[in-house]
């Protein structure tokens, strides 16, 4: 093979902090990116570029929609691609959390697109990483009728019956699920059932929540509908039933009383509810529609009106379809950042895929931990104690480069973080507010707002469902949690009553001081919790770059063993 570079596509790129971990190895060119998120592949290219610095002066190929991208024509181009690295987002469904009304993720429908991009770039190998949970039953694909060829015929894959409920039962209950029978029968398109406008169906579901402040409520909804309660039979294109039309119209006349005795009050409350969980039910069933999802029946069930379906795994259907694509894949998917080096516990799932040629009989495996025992896992104050004096910026305006602290020694992952280079940029944080600071001052390190006295959560209106992330004051004698977006969970720098900056989660991400980062302050933040830890991307490529026959020299292992070293 020679010297010549492995040719890698990088999809959902992110930041780029899987793909800087394949870089770093020396022996991998990126000729495609692909990046939604505008900040995000600023930075990218920001940091990226600098790699593809081959005399055939070919750039990386950016693009923004996965679902236009012609992998066909990436692979023409270049004639080959060896590797293909990324994260596509997956999310999890459940009946008892749905914090959107949405009932099918298009999320996991770019899953869909990793694997066509697998099949049409036929790389020699690939990387897709994603969170620890895609493996639960949580994560799945409602069966549709496109599904019958490639899911039951090709894969094999066994379906799951599964129930999803639409709303609540209420009075009107019966007729819908007998209207909604006929509809499927027939092939009815649902969609003219559906209030027209979604704003109007958000302000009544917004009052239909403070019964308690109605008096308020409905006085603000009176101003603010008022043009629409002048055509409120027109806010549907048509009535599915007689009782519900009635309904409708009943509700518009009490939105536009002036004055609502108790008893019409309760009325308002009581109809706006039933109408409300109509409207649910209709929605997502148009949704089921939409996407062509078979529905094995409609029914009425524990207080809800439900709809029988059936589901196939995430996790089941990629590894059915990997190996139907000639993939021999690793068995064990679990993965730790601290075992190679992260001040981090971050446990993610990585799928590692290779075609059978290059293993034969062998396994493919997750690489070997470096550092096992727990103990020796790098801390906090391994990674951003020498910070601790540099007073952050908090306008985004005012960053620049700063000068860090000359060290007569330091560890291997201080070393590694800072390299070359002798300033930092990105140290920016978010400002605190007087409420947040008085909560600061009462932390201690490895607290979190659960250790707070309940005196200091009264501006929480449900301080239980709090996560025990939020308000987290690191401990720099231990690794920290998951980095997700630190100024959304307010964490707290372990020995200063202040924010985390950007440049300091960027660090527990193992990030390089060189590498800097675009956007707005919150994008900022969120780039850093989305990535990939760089040293857990490259201890991945060492593993894939093994199997394709192109051992790394400078191995990670090499870097971040835990020794001291001196500085001259």
């Amino acid at each position: 093979m020679g010297n010549k570079k492995l040719l890698g596509v990088d999809l959902f790129s992110g930041a780029g902090g899987l793909s800087l971990g394949f870089l770093q190895t020396g022996q991998v060119k990126i000729v495609a990116a692909v990046e939604n998120n505008e900040s995000a592949q600023k930075t990218y290219i920001r940091n990226h570029n600098r790699y593809n610095d081959e005399s055939d002066g070919r750039d990386i190929g950016y693009h923004k929609d996965i679902k236009k991208v012609n992998f066909r024509k990436i692979k023409e181009d270049w004639q080959n691609i060896d590797l293909v690295f990324g994260g596509p987002p997956c999310q999890g469904f459940s009946n008892a959390n749905r914090q959107k009304s949405e009932l099918i993720s298009t999320n996991n429908q770019l899953v869909k697109e990793y694997v066509r991009a697998i099949k049409e770039l036929e790389p020699d190998a690939f990387v897709m990483e994603n969170v620890k949970a895609m493996k639960s039953d949580k994560h799945k694909f409602f069966y549709s009728s496109k599904d019958q060829k490639e899911i039951v015929e090709e894969l094999g894959i066994e379906l799951i019956p599964d129930k999803v409920i639409l709303g609540k039962q209420n009075n009107l209950s019966d007729d819908l699920v007998c209207f909604l029978r006929n509809c499927i029968e027939n092939n009815i398109d649902l969609s003219p059932f559906i209030i027209n406008d979604k704003n109007l169906f958000s302000k009544i579901s917004h009052i239909s929540r403070k019964e308690k402040e109605a008096h308020v409520y409905i006085a603000k909804a009176q101003r603010a509908l008022q043009k629409t309660l002048l055509k409120w039979k027109e806010q549907h294109n048509s009535y599915w039933s007689t009782a519900y039309e009635e309904l409708w119209l009943k509700l518009g006349v009490l939105l536009s009383s002036k004055e609502l005795a108790d008893s019409s009050r309760n009325n308002l409350f009581s109809i706006l509810n039933e109408i409300i969980e109509v409207q649910k039910v209709l929605m997502k069933m148009s949704e089921i529609q939409s996407n062509n999802i078979e529905i094995v029946d409609i029914l009425l069930d524990h207080k809800h009106v439900c709809v029988s379906v059936q589901t196939y795994g995430v996790m089941n259907y990629l590894l059915s379809k990997f190996k139907s694509l000639g993939y021999v894949i690793n068995e064990d998917h679990i993965i730790n950042a601290a075992h190679f080096g992260a001040p981090q516990l971050r446990e993610r799932l990585v799928l590692i895929g290779v075609k059978s040629e290059f293993v034969r009989d062998n396994c493919v495996t997750l690489p070997v931990s470096i550092i096992k025992d727990p103990d020796q896992f790098y801390k906090v104050q391994d990674a951003i104690g020498d910070l601790e004096e540099i007073e952050p910026f908090t306008a985004l305006e005012a960053d620049q480069p700063i000068n860090v602290p000359l060290l007569k020694s330091c560890n291997p992952l201080l070393q590694y973080l800072r390299g070359t280079t002798s300033t930092i940029q990105n140290h920016v944080m978010t400002e605190t507010t007087d409420t947040a600071m008085e909560r600061f001052k009462v932390l201690a390190p490895g607290q979190n707002f659960h250790d707070l006295d309940e005196s200091y959560k009264q501006t929480y209106s449900d301080p239980g469902r709090t996560q025990n992330t939020v308000y987290l004051r690191l401990d720099n004698q231990a690794p920290s949690g998951t980095v997700l977006n630190v100024r959304k969970s307010m964490w707290i720098h372990p020995r200063k009553n202040r924010a985390i900056s950007i440049r300091e989660a960027a660090r527990l991400q193992t990030f390089p001081d060189d590498f800097t980062f675009e956007g707005s302050k919150d994008s900022q933040y969120q780039q850093i919790g989305n990535a990939v830890p760089p040293l857990l991307g490259r201890a991945v490529a060492e593993q894939v770059l093994n199997y394709l026959g192109r051992p790394v020299k400078d191995k990670l292992e090499n870097i971040i063993k835990n020794h001291e070293i001196v500085l001259t």
